[in-house]
């Protein structure tokens, strides 16, 4: 090691390398000089190696969560003799354990992930393919309710964990790629539940869709490559990953734009939840055979999960993560009216016009509100803590999607795609209001401290967001 002394600041160079750590002893922060090429190395080791795995699970799980819906139109609620109340327990008692233990997104900074993903995975797997043999309410609620605590450790973990890898301007690629992997399993599970629910033999086919979508620090680094995803992450300190900053903890819970996050969160997940449970039977009461509307599913999420992707790349390359949101609930709004309003048989193009605003419009929203709130939590605990704050009060608008598309709606469900279209228009002004408050809060830093080279990582762990050198995303 070297050191040479310039004014204020204190550089230091490993040698044989071209990193530089340079300390300010005016502000007693640490900036870290990260070069391109490095940067660039381990987005390819991270993108690589870790990504595709993550996805992959995600796909898995959703696809066994997500396969309720199509199980429901294949016949399962007839065949087990259940009312759209008793129904409504099924869906019910996923969601309930899901948000109790979305506090577990924490388990994923303490426990070695290969491990605890590797015991998530076949606890899920297991219960899937249970809900293929249930014969009754209580068989199924139990199982959804199993199946809910698994999914809930990884669902909510996912983002959280690739928040640990992935710089500011890179996350909402990777975390819309995850999260797009939703609507792309329910692409997956519709044109899978087509072909399988045509099996005749021996057992109903809704319970084949059950059995047959069941089961589903790095190595890959060197030393010195280890060091330096450390330090582009904002934080000196190597061992953070197994640590929870409790101050930071508890500063996400009482933060305003973490509330706005989750109130968004709650909303958006109405949708992300009750399109998943219900949007094979809103398209089958268009007319369309019970086969066929599983298949129509196929086409909106692809198209869904195209426009997660094209709003990530978006937004990462200009960091505009809440007009994003604005714009992706907007179209959602219109799709729900129209659901909503149009009430004709003869216009069931309209209709089905709409399901693809609706879906197209709400997927990219949650994903991107995701990615912005993990951007504006500055450490690692803080993100824990503002996820977890919007997994567990953002999920519990799922009860509530779960009641309001009964049976007895059919064939036009004015009441829940009213309420789709209310909370999608309601996004659109919390988004926009956010973004003001953040503009304002970034202009209040540059007054104060001056502005900001953002081509300079600085250790931020003491303080998160707080730190003189951290400004929002806006």
């Amino acid at each position: 090691m070297s050191a040479l002394e310039e004014g204020p600041n204190v550089f230091t160079k490993t040698e044989g390398s071209d990193h530089v750590e340079r300390t300010d002893s005016k502000a007693d922060t640490v900036q870290y000089a990260v070069t391109n090429d490095e940067q660039s190395r381990l987005r390819r080791a991270f993108d690589r190696r870790m990504l595709p795995v993550v996805c992959i699970l995600y796909v898995l799980s959703y696809l066994d969560r997500g396969n309720i819906g199509n199980a429901k139109t294949a016949g399962a609620q007839k065949d087990l003799g259940l009312s759209s109340s008793q129904w409504t327990w099924v869906l019910n008692g996923f969601y309930i354990c899901y948000v109790l233990f979305e506090w577990t997104v924490l388990l994923w900074k303490i426990f070695p992930a290969h491990i605890y993903v590797a015991v998530l995975c076949l606890g899920w797997g297991i219960m899937a393919m249970c809900a293929g043999a249930v014969q009754n309410m209580p068989g199924m609620v139990v199982v959804r309710c199993i199946l809910g605590i698994f999914e809930a450790s990884f669902g909510a973990g996912a983002p959280y964990y690739l928040s640990l890898f992935y710089q500011r301007r890179e996350l909402a690629k990777r975390v819309s790629l995850l999260l797009g992997m939703s609507p792309l399993a329910n692409c997956f599970a519709g044109a899978m539940a087509y072909g399988i629910t045509q099996i005749k033999h021996g057992i109903e086919p809704w319970r084949w869709l059950f059995i047959i979508d069941g089961p589903g620090q790095a190595k890959f680094l060197s030393t010195n490559e280890q060091t330096l995803a450390v330090e582009r992450m904002q934080t000196k300190d190597r061992t953070s990953k197994n640590k929870i900053h409790w101050s930071q903890f508890f500063a996400g819970l009482r933060d305003y734009p973490n509330v706005v996050h989750t109130l968004i969160h709650f909303m958006c997940n109405y949708s992300f939840a009750g399109l998943s449970n219900f949007l094979p039977t809103i398209i089958k009461d268009m007319g369309y055979s019970s086969i066929n509307a599983q298949g129509l599913t196929a086409p909106v999420y692809f198209a869904s999960f195209l426009l997660c992707v094209l709003g990530a790349v978006v937004s990462d390359k200009y960091g505009k993560r809440g007009f994003i949101v604005a714009v992706s609930a907007a179209v959602g709004c219109i799709g729900y009216l129209l659901l909503a309003v149009i009430q004709d048989e003869a216009k069931t193009g309209a209709r089905y016009c709409g399901v693809w605003l609706a879906v197209c419009g709400i997927f990219p929203a949650l994903c991107i509100n995701i990615t912005w709130l993990l951007n504006n939590n500055g450490g690692d605990s803080k993100r824990g803590a503002g996820l977890a704050i919007l997994a567990t009060f953002g999920q519990c608008s799922s009860f509530l999607s779960s009641a309001v598309f009964p049976s007895s709606d059919a064939p036009y469900y004015v009441k829940g795609c009213a309420i789709g279209c209310g909370f999608t228009g309601s996004i659109v002004i919390l988004s926009l209001g956010l973004v003001v408050a953040l503009h304002a809060e970034n202009k209040k830093k540059d007054r104060l401290h001056g502005p900001v080279d953002e081509s300079v990582q600085y250790d931020i762990s003491a303080q998160g967001d707080k730190h003189p050198m951290f400004r929002y995303l806006l």
